[in-house]
């Protein structure tokens, strides 16, 4: 039989748990919908013909890659 004190600790362990697995789906549903409304933004300028490419930084990235 598992006493009080043993049972209050292994219970607030498995709230911790669940608690830190609700913080991260809200973080990654938070992440996903930022990302989506990047893209649909990026996809209305190309679609507009105002998307402009930032040539500095494509250039710096593709060195990057190649180092």
């Amino acid at each position: 039989m598992i006493n009080p004190i043993k049972q209050g600790y292994a219970t607030g362990i498995a709230v911790n748990n669940a608690d830190s697995k609700n913080k991260q789906t809200k973080t990654n549903e938070t992440q996903k919908m930022e990302s989506d409304s990047r893209v649909s933004k990026i996809a209305e300028q190309i679609k507009n013909g105002t998307y402009k490419i930032d040539l500095s930084a494509t250039a710096t990235a593709v060195a990057d890659s190649l180092l």
